[in-house]
């Protein structure tokens, strides 16, 4: 199970994204099917920049993204999933 902080973390980043008129229904599916631990880490290694991550980046919510989470708490993600999500970030940074 994940750490509570970060589940605490996703809470807000779902409740912040909705205040803004984003519901990320197919992540929020993904958590109550996988967890919240597995479901990040899907979405983040998948090659395809997410549709949430794209809203989030418009919206101005780069810091509410799964990304984010990921780098606020590595210790809950592999390697792979961190750098996966570092690389997202800093693509988005430089344009």
């Amino acid at each position: 199970m994940a750490n509570a902080e970060l589940e605490a973390f996703i809470d807000e980043t779902i409740k912040v994204a909705a205040q803004k008129g984003y519901h990320p229904t197919i992540f929020i599916g993904m958590r109550r099917n996988y967890g919240t631990v597995e479901a990040i880490s899907r979405l983040v290694v998948n090659g395809d920049v997410q549709s949430g991550f794209s809203r989030l980046k418009k919206l101005g919510l780069l810091d509410y993204t799964i990304e984010a989470a990921v780098i606020k708490y590595p210790t809950e993600f592999s390697n792979t999933v961190q750098e996966c999500a570092a690389f997202r970030l800093r693509l988005v940074q430089n344009q």
